[in-house]
């Protein structure tokens, strides 16, 4: 009942103050329009979900500088509905993105690799210009990593997903990579833009 009250509360405090509540959605990290992106849903053994979603950047003034998102969301099962989850870390491991012509080619065969993998200076969090430079972020439920910038013209961008972890709340490790078992979804995942 208390716990009933408290959350009533804090609803009302929430709506008073102009904040939007949203239900949690699977395959949606949230953090960019559903449009343009790819997502991929990864449970584990104890009710635990990450989400993960790839998009491309580019600042709206110009398109010549280029930067691969990974977006990466946590929840937990609860009653048979997806609930938002801290987790102790999120991490992205191994991501590689490639600028593209009008054909969908790569510009350059070698992607820009970025992850925890290829070191922890090759992502920004939450925001393009983001003076907070890691690819691996603790408590929280929710994040958007960017790539390094790829600066020239280009007509699209192509991305792969191939590693992501994350450690839960209660602390237990979680890694999904390219070949290994995940359920439902399989990586890598394949982004073009």
């Amino acid at each position: 009942m208390l716990r009933r009250v408290l959350l009533s509360l804090c609803l009302l405090t929430m709506s008073v103050a102009g904040l939007t509540i949203t239900n949690a959605t699977p395959a949606s990290a949230g953090l960019s329009p559903l449009a343009d992106r790819e997502c991929m849903n990864f449970d584990s053994s104890n009710n635990r979900r990450l989400s993960i979603c790839g998009r491309g950047w580019v600042p709206d003034d110009g398109a010549y500088q280029w930067r691969g998102v990974v977006e990466m969301h946590t929840y937990i099962w609860v009653a048979g509905h997806l609930t938002d989850q801290r987790s102790q870390s999120i991490t992205i491991n191994q991501a590689t993105f490639w600028p593209t012509d009008a054909n969908g080619t790569a510009l350059f065969s070698k992607g820009i690799d970025f992850g925890q993998d290829f070191g922890s200076n090759t992502c920004r969090v939450n925001s393009p210009t983001s003076s907070q430079i890691t690819c691996s972020v603790p408590n929280t439920y929710r994040v958007a990593f960017y790539s390094k910038a790829w600066n020239g013209v280009a007509q699209g961008l192509k991305m792969d997903i191939y590693k992501v972890s994350w450690r839960d709340d209660v602390g237990v490790p979680h890694i999904v990579q390219s070949g290994s078992p995940s359920s439902p979804d399989h990586l890598p995942l394949h982004f073009v833009w």
